[in-house]
């Protein structure tokens, strides 16, 4: 194994006390739960807020990924668009909406799980590198974010992946639905489901 790798089962390792990681469907945080349930000892809850910011097969895939894991996945409804600092669609829109979601995800998850504490992300080393106001959303509530810490590129994640076995490998990168709008433009129910239809005939968003 590589230095990262064996740096990441480290960490997995040590864990002591169960854990829960923000789920959103997608590669880097399959990659987080794929790799914990290969190496933790301890109780492992991936959670996915479901809501009007999701993108087409968002909720699907990560139901899928979770069964192919062997993790059950935990589901909260959120309503994102109740919340004027997200609605509005400035520039701090994801300081707010990350900062929003994971203190809901730890409410949650806490009532399942009392002694679990622990909350990570999939924030990989290239995030790093863009304009993410999200990140000092997850510091300010301690979320950790082990990929980027030690530094798994996108491509690297896919790679062990692959040679894991996962079918999941290859799923094409998708951001949430609020980064299609130009920023400023408020988000609504109606201009979120028209993006939807945009992306996926016949269905409409959970809002």
């Amino acid at each position: 194994m590589k230095e990262r790798l064996l740096r990441l089962k480290a960490f997995w390792e040590r864990l002591s006390c169960p854990f829960a990681i923000g789920f959103s469907g997608g590669v880097d945080s399959a990659f987080v739960l794929a790799s914990a349930k290969r190496w933790a000892c301890v109780p492992i809850y991936p959670v996915l807020a479901v809501s009007c910011l999701l993108p087409p097969f968002a909720i699907e895939n990560a139901q899928k990924i979770s069964e192919e894991v062997g993790i059950p996945l935990i589901r909260f409804n959120w309503h994102p668009l109740a919340i004027d600092e997200i609605a509005r669609n400035d520039r701090l829109r994801c300081y707010f909406c990350k900062k929003n979601m994971y203190s809901l995800l730890k409410e949650k998850v806490r009532k399942i799980d009392g002694e679990c504490r622990l909350i990570l992300d999939g924030t990989q080393f290239d995030d790093l590198f863009r304009e993410r106001p999200g990140l000092f959303a997850l510091q300010e509530l301690r979320v950790q974010t082990p990929l980027a810490d030690y530094g798994f590129r996108k491509t690297e994640i896919r790679s062990y992946l692959k040679e894991w076995g996962y079918s999941f490998w290859n799923i094409p990168s998708e951001s949430c639905l609020a980064t299609k709008l130009e920023r400023g433009e408020r988000l609504t129910q109606q201009r979120l489901t028209a993006l939807y239809f945009g992306l996926e005939t016949g269905k409409t968003p959970f809002c």
